[in-house]
């Protein structure tokens, strides 16, 4: 018997990392205008992103079906392998809580663990990544769950934008913070609380101070940076992301960088101009 590491799509893991990692991604909904898509089956990235301002309204997302789940379940127990289902924050949504009661309705209960990821985008994909390297080399959940509990504990989401309208509208920050961003025409810092949240963490006078910002974020906080991989993902913005990686590298040496796209789940409340970087502290 082994296992199977689940995600669902706000993981946003590359598509040939998740295929070679053997990691299966369970699509979400992204409803666009009163219509619904599912990213990465008939709504992609690239299509998300040159439509997203002329949008009538915010695009609104909600949790992989409960169904989509249960035949996912499923198929990873009658391979004979057992479910690692590893979902988006408690924080920002309802998905852990139905997977947990999706739980128990599968064949064997005992065979499928879920676990809060307490974080978004390639952060949470990061995680899982590393989720699965741990169980390769175990022999059972129990000694398997200490471990990934463990490394979620260290896992830091720090990210920037080029305006907080569309998290605020989204209700995922209060409307105070992107009043006092907005009214200041700064630059907003934000990370992952240990609750899963996002809340502001620091603001500055221009993007690329943003991106200086968390590089020092990162120079400040992060332990044996030579054995890490490193996550950035962005939003229509790769030339940015490429000078983060320069920054990291003027600071660090780390074990590799992997940048990836954040996809149209997260992008809904983020937008475009969307930077983020993941690592552990």
């Amino acid at each position: 018997m082994s296992f199977k590491v689940l995600v669902d799509s706000s993981s946003d893991i590359p598509l040939n990392i998740a295929s070679s990692a053997g990691i299966i991604t369970v699509p979400m909904p992204v409803t666009i205008d009163g219509k619904t898509f599912l990213e990465g089956v008939n709504l992609t990235n690239k299509e998300f992103y040159e439509q997203f301002k002329t949008f009538k309204e915010l695009p609104k997302t909600s949790q992989p079906n409960p169904n989509t789940l249960l035949e996912e379940y499923e198929k990873i127990l009658d391979a004979g392998d057992e479910v690692v289902a590893i979902h988006l924050s408690s924080g920002l949504s309802s998905t852990v809580s139905t997977a947990q009661m999706i739980r128990k309705m599968t064949s064997a209960p005992e065979r499928v663990h879920i676990i809060d990821s307490l974080g978004a985008s390639f952060g949470y994909g990061l995680l899982a990544l590393l989720a699965r390297n741990i169980l390769s080399s175990v022999t059972s959940w129990e000694e398997a769950e200490g471990k990934i509990l463990d490394l979620r504990k260290k896992m830091r989401y720090v990210f920037t934008l080029d305006i907080l309208d569309y998290l605020v509208k989204g209700g995922r920050v209060s409307k105070t913070a992107g009043f006092i961003g907005g009214l200041l025409d700064v630059k907003p810092v934000l990370h992952f609380t240990p609750e899963g949240k996002i809340e502001p963490f620091a603001k500055v006078r221009s993007r690329r101070a943003a991106i200086k910002r968390l590089a020092e974020v990162m120079e400040q906080e992060i332990q044996s940076p030579e054995q890490q991989v490193i996550g950035i993902s962005h939003s229509v913005c790769y030339e940015d992301a490429l000078i983060l990686v320069d920054e990291i590298h003027q600071r660090f040496t780390v074990k590799d960088i992997i940048i990836s796209e954040i996809g149209c789940v997260v992008g809904s409340h983020t937008g475009p101009g969307s930077l983020a970087l993941f690592y552990q502290r």
